[in-house]
């Protein structure tokens, strides 16, 4: 069975360049927001409103406008729809997958290494400031507000606590450097050295 990879990450963290150096390091792929955007594709909706509700809780007055006497709320669908395109991945290739609820969607495969990047707040602040060039008009509370989004998603959609140290595998902060948690995730999915579930 093919051999998985999940990284979920604090905003700021760099979960992204992390998972595209172990992608590099193991020679295989990676996904991340192929997902959102295939999911687009499948539900039939542009990918910026795909993305922009993709992290995002359901809430009530989301409701798609359809024939149909009840449809199920954009994010629900784009989840659900997330959800699909993940384990079917899942089960035809060997890859990273970064996506903050994937270590949920395929907790029930049994060779899957679970991964959470964090750093502190400052250090995430910086990066999305210096490495990311990213531009907003408060750093601080920008990288709050993604990491709440994150965090509300997570708990709505799954039975588990966003960033709780036993959802994962390895919890490791980043400010180790990107590369040394990189030569760490690639040894350890080498050794394949990680529970079955």
């Amino acid at each position: 069975m093919p051999r998985i990879i999940t990284i979920a990450r604090e905003y700021g963290s760099g979960g992204r360049l992390i998972a595209q150096r172990v992608a590099e390091k193991l020679g295989i792929f990676y996904y991340d927001n192929e997902i959102i955007d295939l999911a687009a594709r499948e539900l039939g909706f542009d990918v910026d409103t795909i993305r922009r509700v993709s992290e995002e809780k359901s809430s009530s007055f989301m409701y798609t406008l359809s024939s149909t006497a009840f449809t199920l709320p954009l994010n629900d669908q784009v989840f659900a729809m997330q959800s699909k395109i993940i384990r079917h991945i899942a089960e035809n290739d060997t890859c990273i997958i970064v996506n903050g609820v994937a270590d949920y969607i395929l907790e029930d495969f049994d060779d899957v290494l679970t991964i959470f990047i964090h750093a502190p707040f400052e250090s995430r602040v910086r990066r999305v400031k210096e490495d990311y060039q990213e531009e907003h008009d408060d750093y601080k509370k920008f990288v709050m507000k993604k990491d709440k989004a994150r965090s509300n998603y997570y708990n709505y959609y799954t039975t588990k606590k966003w960033g709780q140290l036993k959802n994962f595998d390895l919890t490791i902060n980043s400010d180790f450097g990107i590369e040394e948690v990189a030569d760490i995730i690639v040894a350890l999915y080498q050794k394949g050295e990680h529970r079955q579930k």
